[in-house]
């Protein structure tokens, strides 16, 4: 028997890669040598590494836009090693179809495609006993969606992906980065464990940087290094970390942090302290972190402190995952239990803070939105613009001020321009204003590019800042965006700080699929898949093609119509053709309306003649024939007595086929099925 696994996102990995589908062919990415999609063309394949002259087409250095699928991602760098401009571009919600940014443009000299895993949020650190690592019965108790184990010994399954983690300064030596690149089954890597602490990973900020940059060569998308909570700060282990992969133009996609309240505990040694001010803390910590870097933010580590009570956790828990869940730059987090309370006890059962963490089944998908080479938002301080008019707008420090600078520019030709915003994606987006006004600030006038000007009405803010030192007042407008360089020009403004684009999150989809599993058994094709959520999910469609051309219906499974846990679903196709099948997930909402995935292919092997038992009831007998090819024959069903008590022709495709006689259980307990196929005879003895 032959077993295979995919995700919806690693299409067509089991024949090759690629299939032909309506007189096309299917690619993950498409690079090309001119603007919007034009050019020459070539087609990368999923999980190779193309580099340097490796790139098809000649088109190292060469590309100028891309079209990627949606559910893969597709590093592209630089240099041939994976280093320099680089960025991991992710299609989540749609086909990713955009021209590179000039730090991109014409200078692409490596590529990685890997389907993308999405996962939820909530997930677990915890190395499994077992020699086998897919069978952690702990991180199954706990309900999650992603696994780490500080190291890179586990792997992912069919409902849990892991994200290794090069742990200390060895692991990003070139031997392991060459076994990181060989998995097949690794999307993010993590960076070192505590570099600062001296009883792990003990790496100074000057070794660590070039360390972490062999890790680019990997195509995967890179978290930072995670220090020890009180040196996350800026200007202690990770500030110095970032500030020094940011001027030599290292790639970090993601923040990893730790977290275990020591800044409280140490003080007051209380074993017992207010879960909700643990919250307090905790809230506070990770949004400074993320105002520092505003970047994704990993909580690898974190609980309500080691010394601290059974119920302290257990609150903390319930107050903590919720609120990580609303957090959009939040993308996944994983509690640590401490030594003396384990998520199960020495008999295998969920301890109470286990189960409060494992009960908590409200966990939403880490990314919502594509990330097409543009950051989620965009933050363009006031003094950087262009600043004209007949009496030049003033600038003006600002202590509390974000860059402590302001801008005024109060009369109508006053103008505060900004020029090259580049976004990705044609498409709506926020604009937010960071303002001073003392009183409502009327006729405020914003101009994307050569489009009408638009009028908003700021509230005031009630001081200025130099006055109290207040933090600026905010406003939020939705301007329409085109993909490229951008102007946006303000004019009779109050006192400006800064201005932030923000993508707009993407309208809701029906149903969050996580993955597509595919069994190949003796007796057909078992398809299997699961959803994240479901918002009026009526039910699916299971389509079928052995042509390579038109779609078929071959069943129906219900939905759940609305749910935000994972749910799992699964069809067998008893009827395969021997060679390549093509099946297709469709999707029904309640309204009627629908939503298609990609179709996916899946080979089942020649199979001699053979007749097996499906299925018996109380009026039939289902039985499953095989046969190497096309031909006629004849069935019967005889009882111990020698009646012949039911026999029909057959016409058997190439494949498996699936035969129904309807014998009622009274004509006796016992019989035999007989399969008669140009002189060769089968039997199958039923007892019922």
């Amino acid at each position: 028997m032959i077993k295979l696994k995919l995700s919806l996102r690693n299409l067509l990995i089991i024949i090759g890669l690629t299939f032909l589908f309506k007189n096309s062919v299917y690619a993950q990415l498409i690079i090309y040598g001119g603007t919007q999609q034009t050019g020459t063309s070539a087609t990368c394949l999923v999980r190779t590494i193309y580099s340097g002259a490796s790139i098809p087409a000649g088109l190292d250095n060469q590309v100028t836009s891309i079209k990627l699928t949606k559910g893969f991602m597709a590093t592209l760098a630089e240099n041939a090693d994976g280093s320099g401009n680089s960025y991991p571009f992710m299609a989540v919600t749609t086909d990713l179809n955009i021209d590179l940014k000039t730090n991109l443009n014409d200078k692409v000299s490596f590529i990685r495609v890997l389907p993308l895993a999405n996962t939820l949020k909530k997930g677990a650190g915890y190395k499994s006993p077992d020699a086998d690592p897919t069978n952690n019965n702990v991180a199954n108790q706990l309900s999650v969606s992603w696994l780490y184990d500080w190291g890179a010994s586990d792997v992912s399954t069919a409902t849990r992906e892991y994200s290794l983690m090069a742990w200390g300064r060895s692991a990003a030596n070139s031997t392991n980065v060459t076994n990181y690149i060989a998995k097949t089954d690794i999307t993010h890597l993590l960076s070192f464990n505590e570099p600062d602490n001296a009883s792990q990973s003990n790496i100074s900020v000057t070794d660590a940087v070039p360390l972490h940059k062999n890790l680019e060569a990997t195509g995967y998308r890179l978290g930072s290094p995670a220090p020890e909570e009180q040196n996350a700060q800026t200007g202690r282990w990770l500030g110095d970390f970032m500030a020094s992969t940011q001027a030599n133009n290292i790639r970090v996609d993601f923040v990893a942090i730790h977290w275990y309240d020591w800044g409280s505990y140490t003080q007051t040694l209380n074993t017992a302290p207010n879960a909700n001010d643990v919250f307090t803390r905790f809230k506070s910590y990770v949004n400074n972190i993320y105002n520092i870097y505003k970047k994704p933010i990993w909580i690898t580590e974190f609980n309500a402190n080691r010394n601290t009570t059974s119920a302290t956790h257990v609150n903390f828990i319930n107050l903590a995952l919720p609120w990580l869940e609303q957090q959009d730059f939040v993308e996944r987090y994983a509690y640590f239990f401490p030594p003396d309370l384990p998520p199960v006890d020495v008999n295998g059962n969920l301890t109470a803070v286990g189960a409060a963490y494992s009960n908590f089944n409200a966990s939403t998908l880490a990314i919502k939105s594509n990330k097409d080479g543009t950051p989620d938002i965009l933050s363009l301080e006031a003094e950087d613009a262009v600043i004209t008019g007949t009496t030049l707008p003033t600038v003006n420090n600002c202590t509390n001020a974000s860059g402590g600078k302001v801008v005024t520019a109060l009369t109508g030709n006053q103008k505060i321009t900004f020029s090259n915003v580049f976004v990705a994606t044609t498409a709506n987006y926020k604009l937010k204003f960071y303002y001073f006004s003392k009183n409502i600030a009327t006729g405020v006038t914003t101009k994307i590019n050569a489009n009408t000007a638009s009028t908003t009405a700021l509230p005031g803010t009630t001081n200025w800042c130099f006055e109290s030192g207040a933090n600026a007042g905010t406003m939020e407008i939705t301007v329409a965006l085109t993909a490229g360089n951008n102007t946006i020009e303000i004019t009779n403004a109050p006192i400006i700080d800064k201005i932030e684009i923000i993508k707009m999150p993407p309208s809701t989809l029906p149903i969050s699929l996580t993955n597509f599993s595919v069994d190949v058994k003796d007796y057909g094709i078992k398809l299997n898949w699961q959803t994240a959520q479901e918002i009026n999910n009526q039910y699916f469609e299971i389509l079928k093609s052995d042509k390579k051309n038109e779609f078929k219906s071959i069943a129906q499974v219900n939905g759940a119509i609305d749910s935000k846990t994972l749910k799992s679903y699964s069809y067998t196709d008893f009827n395969p053709t021997v060679g390549t099948n093509y099946y297709q997930l469709k999707q029904f909402d309640t309204d009627g309306k629908s939503q298609s995935f990609e179709p996916i292919a899946v080979k089942f092997g020649l199979v001699a003649e053979e007749l097996k038992l499906l299925s018996s009831s109380e009026s039939s007998v289902t039985v499953s024939v095989s046969s190497s090819e096309a031909q006629k024959g004849s069935i019967s069903y005889v009882g111990l007595d020698g009646r012949l008590i039911y026999q029909k022709h057959v016409d058997l495709n190439s494949g498996l086929n699936t035969v129904t006689i309807p014998v009622n259980k009274s004509t006796g307990l016992i019989g035999i099925i007989n399969l008669s196929l140009n002189g060769m005879q089968k039997s199958l003895k039923i007892a019922r």
